[in-house]
């Protein structure tokens, strides 16, 4: 059966800004989810410069879509993205809007229940078009009930009403080392893609975006490989430092931190080696057993 995908299932409130068309089971027990890139979208028109961030929200709008449609997660519930990784294949990143056109495969590689209804899932999908698989990814995510969440986020920072630095901005105090850099997080409240809705913490596309921007900085070219780890949530009341390292050519290492503490780790580097297809067994940072 093929179910329609809106902003709901995404959880995005802007139609504008849903990667996903509609999604139907497979064959094989996957998940398969047509997507385009609509009119109107933030980065129509930004082509090929965001391609790698699109291709991490697009993975994250697949997972949580999976969790809904496939798993029976309830509208409503939270979601925690305790890890998500994107690359593209062989240099073959989308460089055009139509371009971007394709088919998403979602597997469930484990999956959790509390009370008969899934806790966390652990998913890998590929990124398909003209019959080529151009990008695989991850993702380990958690839910929440809403009262659940509320109660662990009960003292956190009101969302702020300022920005902090100028639109398409999000590393302000750039100071260079030989092998890395230092900055400090921004945001800007006019960025339709990072505030779409309202969020009690710095998201997770947010981090992303700094990562992506301190690998482009030091490496001069886009990530093609992309993951990130998030620890802890990174609030707004408090000062967000990003480090990156160089670790290898075409390769960086960043570290996200607020008053002493890690929230996140980000990792960059090159395209995928040919006929690379999905992500590595045990690369995700938690091990997870079923229990459904």
């Amino acid at each position: 059966m093929r179910h329609p995908v809106d902003s709901s299932l995404v959880h995005k409130r802007s139609a504008t800004q849903v990667l996903l068309r509609t999604a139907e089971t497979n064959p094989d027990g996957s998940l398969g989810i047509n997507v385009a890139l609509p009119q109107g979208h933030p980065f129509h028109h930004t082509l090929p410069e965001s391609t790698t961030l699109l291709g991490v929200e697009l993975m994250r709008q697949c997972a949580i879509s999976f969790a809904h449609l496939d798993r029976g997660v309830p509208p409503g519930w939270a979601f925690l993205m305790n890890e998500v990784a994107f690359g593209w294949h062989g240099g073959k990143a989308p460089e055009t809007p139509e371009q971007f056109t394709g088919r998403v495969n979602v597997r469930l590689l484990a999956a959790k229940t509390r009370k008969e209804v899934v806790s966390d899932l652990q998913l890998e999908a590929d990124y398909v078009a003209g019959g080529v698989i151009l990008g695989s990814g991850r993702g380990d995510l958690s839910t929440l009930p809403p009262r659940a969440y509320q109660a662990i986020r009960r003292n956190a920072s009101p969302t702020p009403l300022e920005s902090t630095g100028p639109l398409g901005t999000v590393l302000a105090d750039v100071h260079h080392e030989p092998e890395g850099l230092e900055a400090r997080l921004v945001w800007n409240q006019k960025d339709r893609f990072i505030f779409d809705h309202p969020c009690d913490h710095l998201s997770g596309m947010l981090l992303s975006n700094a990562v992506l921007h301190a690998h482009r900085l030091l490496t001069g070219s886009q990530a093609q490989d992309f993951s990130l780890r998030c620890d802890n949530f990174a609030e707004y009341d408090q000062v967000t430092q990003v480090a990156t390292s160089l670790i290898a050519p075409g390769k960086t290492r960043t570290t996200i931190i607020q008053s002493g503490r890690i929230v996140a780790f980000g990792s960059c580097g090159g395209p995928r080696a040919a006929g690379t297809v999905g992500p590595a067994a045990g690369r995700f940072h938690r091990q997870l057993i079923s229990t459904s």
